[in-house]
């Protein structure tokens, strides 16, 4: 099985500088959620978030392991409760940052975790989701002041700066005064032709011209969280200089090398993007080819319709929803559920039967994956031992072993998808990266017998029927 990669950036270990004035248990969870320990995290919150004496600075930490823990509904309602009482309250802002990221509002993202940068626990955090927002916004000029901040915080406790910040400062330098993804051409509606891979013939691409060169063929890649990610062999094909470097981590037991670089153009259609942040990366899926894969942070910009009978990906102006809405057949529509960008494009989903739980949503992948913790817990327990294998999947990082149990259930809402496989996986190191915890990644066998529909605008994930069609379909 060939899983997407997911190309999220090595985590770095943040610090603690714990206030005299917060209290031991409080203190706790803190440290809880640095470790990424998001369950304990949750279960000590759950205490701290019953005694009715808990100081706003408090419950904004129970507020923050809440949404780390998967529920950022029920972190929405403690956060703002927080800021209600202190409205400087840095944690609580980085949790409403991180909610305003998720529901593709970057304008709110980036004046929540402005805020939070204050936090003696997560500078590190809310400087480096700060950095994100303000990259997909694009301003070029607001990224070089939180260059400032972000010297600024790292200097005050004597630490050096992780690469992530050395190569997306690379990134920037001599671009003073202009916009990445600078997004020219108007357009209501741009169809891409949907091309099946030589290699995995299961995984769709579409062409795109790099810097004013022939077509390259991208893989759609909904678990990659940045906006594009290119092969060593065609970025040394464009003659991309190298600004830093770090690894990343992906399915598979080995780190990936991974490199900044910075286009000058990526054309499709009547649109072209110019100043476009990529990563260079030696995963396993691109080696010694002339392709890559493109993001979340690609496609929600748009709203996206992906059909893979017709073979086409169109793609909608976002402050046009009426255009993208009326190619819907409402008459059709099997499941309209909630879609988070959290990093990647997130789903609540149930596995098995198991309580709803957060789950990436990856359009490249050809199974599923399942945390291994998670399924123990929920998952195992109800299947009979001699339905437990041991198989491989492949991925970024190479191969890797793991469990394997067939036949298993997955709900998307009220759709039910029966006879799916399922993969136990050590979610943990990509959890940790992304900062939340996800119960697993849900791949295409639930998105492809299905016209896919994702509207980033307003957050929904939406599976129609195609016309006609025999495919099966959800029960």
């Amino acid at each position: 099985m060939i899983l997407a990669a997911m190309m999220v950036g090595q985590a770095h270990a943040f610090s603690a500088c714990p206030s005299a004035t917060v209290k031991p248990a409080a203190e706790k969870l803190a440290a809880l959620l640095l470790a990424n320990s998001f369950h304990e995290a949750d279960m000590l919150a759950a205490q701290l978030l019953a005694s009715p004496a808990l100081a706003a600075a408090d419950m904004a930490v129970c507020g923050l392991a809440v949404l780390k823990a998967g529920r950022p509904g029920e972190a929405e309602v403690i956060l703002k409760r927080v800021l209600q009482r202190s409205p400087a309250e840095p944690c609580a802002h980085l949790g409403l940052g991180r909610i305003a990221s998720a529901r593709n509002n970057a304008d709110a993202a980036i004046a929540h975790l402005r805020r939070a940068v204050a936090s003696a626990f997560f500078y590190e955090e809310a400087l480096r989701l700060l950095w994100r927002a303000a990259q997909d916004r694009g301003r070029v000029d607001d990224l070089l002041e939180i260059a400032g901040l972000v010297r600024e915080r790292f200097s005050r406790e004597s630490k050096p700066l992780p690469p992530f910040f050395t190569g997306n400062l690379a990134q920037v330098d001599g671009l003073a005064g202009k916009q990445l993804f600078q997004m020219e051409g108007r357009f209501e509606r741009i169809r891409i032709p949907l091309v099946a891979s030589e290699r995995h013939g299961g995984i769709r691409m579409i062409p795109l011209a790099l810097n004013g060169k022939g077509d390259c063929l991208f893989h759609l890649d909904s678990a990659l969280a940045g906006f594009m990610t290119i092969s060593p062999l065609l970025a040394d094909e464009l003659g991309l200089a190298p600004h830093g470097s770090d690894t990343s981590l992906g399915v598979g037991t080995a780190a990936i090398a991974t490199r900044f670089a910075v286009l000058d153009t990526v054309a499709f259609g009547a649109l072209v993007f110019r100043n476009v942040p990529v990563m260079v990366s030696d995963i396993a899926t691109l080696r010694g080819r002339r392709e890559g894969l493109v993001g979340t942070a690609f496609l929600k910009r748009f709203n996206v319709t992906i059909d893979i009978e017709a073979r086409t990906l169109d793609l909608f102006p976002l402050d046009r929803p009426d255009l993208f809405a009326s190619t819907i057949d409402r008459a059709a529509v099997v499941a309209d559920i909630p879609l988070l960008v959290f990093d990647q494009t997130v789903v609540e989903a149930s596995v098995a039967g198991s309580p709803p739980a957060l789950y990436i949503l990856d359009s490249a992948a050809s199974t599923h994956l399942v945390d291994s913790v998670f399924s123990a817990e929920h998952i195992r327990p109800k299947v009979a031992p001699g339905r437990i294998v041991q198989a491989g999947i492949q991925g970024a990082g190479g191969a890797q072993n793991v469990l394997r149990v067939d036949g298993i259930p997955v709900a998307l809402g009220s759709l039910v998808f029966a006879g799916q496989q399922v993969n136990e996986f050590p979610m943990a190191g990509l959890n940790g990266i992304s900062g939340r915890y996800a119960a697993g990644l849900l791949g295409n066998p639930l998105l492809w017998p299905f016209r896919v529909h994702m509207d980033f605008r307003a957050g929904r994930l939406i599976l129609e029927r195609f016309p006609r069609s025999t495919k099966s379909e959800g029960n």
